[in-house]
């Protein structure tokens, strides 16, 4: 069961707000009560959680949202419960702030990383060491024959846009995912199954028995990334730079779940 932040609960606030320092330490330098203090001087507040339905606080999600539900790196791993999806919520401020404000100040921070597995360049953020963490991926992955065709085509990483159905800006956005076309059926999508908000869906569980897939995304969360493949809205082709949710003392384990 994923264990969400009570939005009165000050020490956990505080536990979120120390991972995100954690984990962009040329970004954020410091903290006062429940502000983050920005490098360049400026201050962004950690807030007390949205309100409403789970679609309304993904659309209007702050930084506490951001935090409150826990990641579980590593297998084996229970099928998420309805509504569980560590990492879709992201407070935009943030990500704006730290990748680019637009389409051309993301692109200025963006560079060509080699995908070891096919020798190809892709587009990747430099901002967080996000290019170094991919390139790190794709070395270990090619170091594992039997994995690459996995990973061997991928099928997205930088595109300005916002996520489909709705009005949030998508992570492919700032340039820190990726997304890959997965064989032998595990390449699936919550919206692609016919899928709806608010709704229950049948997850695929058969995605999280496959062995070549579970090494790759282990590497890939060694790396700082999530899988989307641990969403109740599954997204199995997504993997994400958020290493803020992998930062030890804010994983699913640390608390005890």
């Amino acid at each position: 069961m994923m264990l969400t932040l009570s939005s009165g609960a000050y020490s956990d606030a505080q536990q979120g707000i120390d991972c995100l320092l954690k984990a962009y330490p040329g970004f954020l330098s410091g903290k006062d009560g429940n502000t983050l203090f920005l490098a360049d001087g400026h201050r962004l507040p950690y807030g007390s959680g949205s309100q409403g339905n789970f679609e309304e606080r993904l659309d209007h999600a702050d930084l506490h949202d951001q935090m409150s539900q826990c990641y579980s790196p590593g297998f084996p791993v229970d099928p998420p419960g309805f509504n569980e999806d560590p990492g879709r919520m992201r407070d935009e401020r943030f990500f704006k702030r730290l990748y680019g404000e637009d389409k051309l100040a993301v692109q200025r921070n963006i560079l060509q990383v080699t995908w070891a597995p096919t020798g190809k360049s892709l587009p990747f953020s430099r901002v967080a060491s996000a290019d170094q963490a991919l390139m790190r991926v794709g070395k270990a992955i090619a170091a594992r024959p039997e994995l690459r065709h996995l990973v061997s085509s991928p099928v997205g990483t930088l595109k300005w846009r916002t996520i489909h159905g709705t009005q949030r800006t998508s992570s492919h956005s700032f340039g820190i995912a990726i997304d890959f076309k997965l064989p032998h059926g595990l390449g699936q999508y919550w919206r692609w199954a016919g899928c709806l908000p608010g709704k229950a869906c049948a997850y695929p569980e058969r995605v999280l028995e496959d062995r070549g897939l579970q090494d790759v995304v282990k590497i890939f969360e060694a790396n700082g990334f999530i899988w989307g493949g641990k969403w109740f809205h599954f997204d199995t082709i997504h993997f994400e730079y958020r290493p803020e949710l992998l930062v030890a003392e804010c994983t699913c384990t640390s608390r005890g779940q």
